[in-house]
């Protein structure tokens, strides 16, 4: 998405010869593929793992719960695992700000207007990205976090948040954009306040 609104914003006359179909097709390809093998070494690598136990700490099953139920030495997962994500998403939000960077240079010598609509296509993504960035640093610190660190509660409770939190400001970010449902919304915030 950081692409398309950087060909957008920045090479608007070229947009549809850069963002042709081919183009979409290798840039959707190319993150899956690379997303398939990095995650597929580290199940690889979790598999291996003899398991002593059967209880996982979170609501959910993920790589690190499993690796965390291995009776033997499991410093290549934990190193492979941590290097993985922060790479990962340090990678993916230095894309994400080149991009962001590069848009507000072009519209830095455009009218109020120009900036405006820039900042209104790109606030969304940027914010959605934040989020996700800051709900894998929770996901990342909890697995950290032994269960005698943390009550029960509120580990289940931080454990939930990735799940829950980006599907449900996906509709809203996305939709106060849309001046119909704004409008909408406010129409029934006024209603209820009288």
């Amino acid at each position: 998405m950081a692409f398309d609104r950087y060909v957008c914003i920045c090479n608007p006359l070229r947009y549809n010869i850069i963002m042709s179909l081919s183009m979409v097709a290798r840039l959707i390809s190319a993150s899956w593929l690379l997303s398939m093998i990095l995650y597929g070494i580290h199940v690889m690598l979790t598999s291996r793992l003899p398991l002593c136990d059967s209880v996982i700490l979170q609501v959910y099953c993920d790589n690190w719960s499993v690796v965390r139920l291995s009776c033997i030495d499991n410093a290549v997962n934990i190193i492979y695992g941590s290097s993985l994500a922060v790479v990962y998403l340090f990678f993916l939000l230095f894309l994400i700000l080149y991009s962001y960077i590069s848009i507000l240079r072009v519209c830095y010598n455009a009218s109020s207007e120009v900036i405006s609509k820039a900042l209104h296509t790109c606030m969304p993504q940027f914010i959605t990205t934040i989020i996700i960035v800051i709900e894998a640093r929770l996901e990342f610190f909890i697995n950290l976090l032994t269960s005698t660190n943390l009550p029960y509660g509120v580990k289940m409770f931080m454990s939930i948040q990735p799940l829950v939190t980006p599907p449900l400001m996906n509709p809203l970010l996305y939709g106060l954009k849309m001046t119909e449902i704004r409008l909408r919304i406010f129409q029934l915030l006024h209603l209820k306040k009288i």
